[in-house]
């Protein structure tokens, strides 16, 4: 029945073909002169109906008719590159003629806690829906997205959840937190959630009143597929083990995305909910979600996105994606600034596989040693695997936090506390032998993680970070719990700056 619902309401408001073109439809052989095709369109209508492209790529697509496939990437590959200040100062100057000019205060799609008449204003496209990312200088990118922007990267996420084997219609809880990316407005359609298999629990932070919460919600509602981020993930389990909670209910999928996700955490959520697959996915707020995982490394969406990588100031890998099939705000070689490696493989049966095999997050995410060498998230990875190696597989979480280039915390959350000694000679001797002999390990051992889940969660958190869980505009009380997490998160990192500061001096 639901499902027939979901059909009905996706003919309804006219988006039947977008979740086709999305969802289902797939690019596993000759995938690059597919996408080839699509960025050739892209760039055509980008070219004469967009005011800030306008005639920027005359004369690439006048020499295109003549290249191979080959030539015909590594020219798109010298185009220019566009980043989040570039989108952001070029605002509705990016979208094509017809709402560029558009006054977006008057067009505002807002659910206001009227689903009902929500819905039949979905129906129509004449509206805009607001949507920002984090920003990492905590100034976000605010995009007026149309309709079939909206519903094009909506359909990204079912995308993830339809390969792992859930349909429209099947029950799904979010566990996500309180103002962050637009959740909150989601949920003033819970009206309606009984009639479309949705349940949202929000929370503020994890402790274990909110575990208990979450499970008793899981245990009622029996959803199929549960959807969260990965740390929140690890919290549950390691709260259901503490406490020995019940757990009636083993959601049969598990969709963690949002977050570098660690082995250990993998490993740990899988002894809790045995029963359940995990599996990770990569997007962005702004693009929607652009790859899903398989034995091989996260599948790239290839009728979704183009990803290229270029070095970076540091010599790094940065992905920078072309967003296919999403005309009215074209993201055109926009530069992520995430570190990963992208590769195409063939496989013996014809098919191919366009994949993201290493995803470090932003190029930010690192620590410095003392030698100014740069330590990403898959060292601390690897730190941890090797330790459990030694220590019975006691590491089940772990936070690093920056603090000046001379001494590092490391925050370890245990299975057991009896290896808390083992696990402490055990880390400081491997930091010291392969980060840097000269610098101080401050070790602690927590049972949660603290941290505010307004701000983006990173394994990774340095001096100055200020980045806040995208989504958050289009009223006042969004845009004061903006001003609330950067004001405390730039307090705290100039007490961090200052502390640093003064130890290195």
């Amino acid at each position: 029945m639901l499902k027939t619902l979901y059909q009905l309401a996706f003919r309804y408001i006219k988006v039947k073909n977008i979740y086709q073109e999305v969802v289902i439809d797939e690019r596993l052989t000759d995938i690059r002169p597919k996408i080839r095709k699509d960025i050739e369109a892209l760039l055509t209508h980008a070219n004469s109906n967009c005011e800030y492209f306008r005639g920027k790529y005359t004369q690439f697509l006048s020499e295109a008719p003549q290249l191979s496939d080959d030539e015909f990437f590594e020219s798109y590959s010298k185009l220019p590159a566009l980043s989040k200040k570039d989108y952001a100062d070029a605002g509705q100057s990016v979208m094509t003629d017809r709402w560029a000019s558009i006054d977006p205060a008057k067009n505002t799609f807002s659910v206001e806690g009227k689903p009902f008449e929500s819905i039949q204003r979905l129906r129509n496209d004449d509206y805009l829906m607001p949507m920002a990312t984090g920003g990492s200088t905590s100034t976000p990118l605010s995009i007026m997205m149309t309709k079939q922007h909206m519903f094009s990267m909506l359909f990204t996420f079912f995308k993830c959840w339809y390969r792992m084997g859930w349909r429209p219609g099947e029950r799904m809880l979010i566990f996500y937190p309180k103002n962050t990316y637009n959740i909150d407005d989601m949920v003033k359609f819970n009206r309606l959630s009984k009639w479309l298999g949705f349940k949202y629990h929000l929370f503020d932070k994890i402790d274990e009143k909110t575990v208990r919460g979450l499970i008793d919600d899981i245990n009622q509602y029996k959803p199929k597929l549960l959807l969260v981020f990965p740390s929140p993930m690890n919290m549950i389990a390691n709260t259901v083990k503490r406490f020995n909670l019940e757990v009636k209910h083993h959601p049969e999928l598990i969709n963690v995305s949002g977050e570098t996700f660690f082995d250990c955490q993998r490993k740990h959520i899988q002894s809790i909910f045995h029963k359940s697959k995990i599996e990770d996915s990569y997007g962005s707020v702004e693009l929607g979600e652009l790859a899903h995982e398989t034995p091989d490394g996260l599948e790239i969406f290839a009728n979704v996105a183009y990803v290229e990588t270029e070095p970076n100031d540091a010599g790094q890998p940065e992905m920078i994606i072309t967003r296919l099939n999403t005309s009215d705000f074209p993201f055109i070689r926009y530069r992520m600034r995430d570190i990963a490696d992208v590769e195409f493989r063939t496989y013996p049966d014809g098919t191919e596989k366009y994949l993201i095999t290493k995803i470090e997050g932003k190029d930010s995410n690192f620590i410095l040693n003392d030698q100014g060498n740069r330590f990403y998230p898959s060292f601390f990875n690897t730190l941890v695997n090797d330790l459990n190696a030694i220590v019975s597989d006691s590491v089940i979480e772990i936070k690093v936090f920056e603090k000046g280039q001379r001494e590092l915390e490391v925050q370890f959350i245990l299975s057991d506390n009896q290896f808390k000694e083992q696990v402490l000679t055990e880390s400081k001797r491997l930091l010291s032998e392969r980060l840097s002999s000269e610098m101080d390990f401050v070790i602690h051992f927590v049972d949660f993680i603290d941290h505010d889940y307004r701000r983006k969660y990173r394994v990774i958190q340095r001096i100055g970070d200020i980045e806040f869980a995208g989504g958050m505009v289009g009223d006042e009380s969004k845009t004061s719990a903006i001003d609330e997490v950067v004001s405390e998160a730039s307090e705290q990192s100039e007490s961090e700056f200052n502390a640093a500061s003064n130890s290195i001096a």
